[in-house]
């Protein structure tokens, strides 16, 4: 049975954000009438003024000018006051120095992915952990590359280099599986001690060994580039 809706659009449809665009220039228009200065996108908005009392003076006023024009309520829960750098829009915060970063919320999110993508019980080849773990890196760097306070990501990338390790450490299963892959790589005749070691994954993974035999220009070489590495790739 297909859902017929009179009102509103299914949550993360493609024409969400050109509806919503549509509905609420009269919202942009009566911003503009305020000489207030804005930030819109789809129901995502942002308003800046001057002080807190403003702000709170603001969100009501508006509350009530879109329940009233628009019939539309606004979600008290996810709406409020702010500095800029207490608030995010869009996964993006402006820092008190007046620099765009990268939203605390959206850092913790990136990080619950790489754990996801770098997951070794994963039933894909190595070829299509490297081709997802690319295209998302990919896409997400794209979208934050316009930040320029980077510090606290860029922090992140041995991490995630890290966890890549750890994870093809645990795909080459045993000490066989470990002396072979160890082998291809062009691992030294000591290296191969290493095969031997019951130490758990995470920490093997920190090893100056498996540094030297899958190094950070060894994983860049199969593409396997941490997101602020691509500015430079």
């Amino acid at each position: 049975m297909v859902e017929c809706r009179e009102k509103g659009t299914p949550q993360g449809s493609p024409l969400s954000p050109l509806l919503a665009n549509i509905y609420l220039d009269q919202l942009d228009k009566e911003l503009e009438r305020r000489e207030l200065s804005f930030c819109r996108y789809a129901d995502d908005i942002s308003i800046y003024v001057s002080s807190e009392r403003s702000a709170k003076r603001v969100l009501e006023s508006l509350s009530a000018w879109i329940a009233k024009h628009l019939k539309l309520s606004v979600n008290q829960d996810k709406s409020g006051t702010g500095r800029p750098w207490e608030r995010q829009f869009l996964s993006f915060q402006i820092t008190e120095d007046g620099e765009i970063a990268i939203a605390p919320k959206a850092i913790e999110g990136y990080k619950d992915k790489v754990r996801s993508l770098w997951n070794a019980r994963q039933s894909l080849t190595s070829k299509k952990l490297v081709k997802q773990w690319r295209e998302y890196s990919m896409g997400w760097w794209n979208y934050f590359k316009l930040a320029g306070h980077r510090f606290t990501i860029e922090c992140l990338a041995g991490w995630v280099r890290r966890h890549m390790r750890k994870c093809f450490w645990l795909r080459w299963h045993n000490k066989k599986g470990r002396l072979n892959a160890l082998r291809r790589l062009g691992a030294k005749p000591h290296h191969l001690k290493l095969a031997s070691s019951t130490r758990g994954a995470w920490r093997i993974a920190r090893s100056q060994t498996l540094h030297a035999v899958l190094s950070n220009a060894t994983l860049r070489r199969y593409g396997l580039y941490a997101p602020s590495e691509l500015s430079t790739a």
